[in-house]
């Protein structure tokens, strides 16, 4: 399964976003992206404090789980977060 995400915004409201598109998502997408999650949100609480912060977070993920229910398989993630300094108007 695959799943992906592209978000601009205050921190605090990507961080938000971040969250609220787990609801959005089912089956082995949403495993695979729930696992990716809290570690999303803590990069991007990590861009604070400049009220003239943007940031862009752009990312996606893959995987998949052996049919003989071994609990092998593959999964990447990749995550591009950049700093924007402008006014959102």
């Amino acid at each position: 399964m695959s799943w992906s995400i592209d978000l601009m915004g205050k921190p605090e409201n990507v961080a938000i976003a971040l969250t609220a598109e787990s609801v959005k998502m089912s089956g082995d997408s949403k495993a695979e992206y729930d696992a990716a999650l809290p570690h999303m949100v803590g990069l991007v609480q990590q861009n604070y404090g400049n009220s003239s912060v943007v940031i862009h977070v752009t990312a996606n993920g893959s995987g998949y789980v052996a049919i003989d229910d071994t609990n092998t398989g593959n999964r990447s993630c990749n995550v591009k977060i950049e700093t924007i300094y402008t006014e959102l108007v």
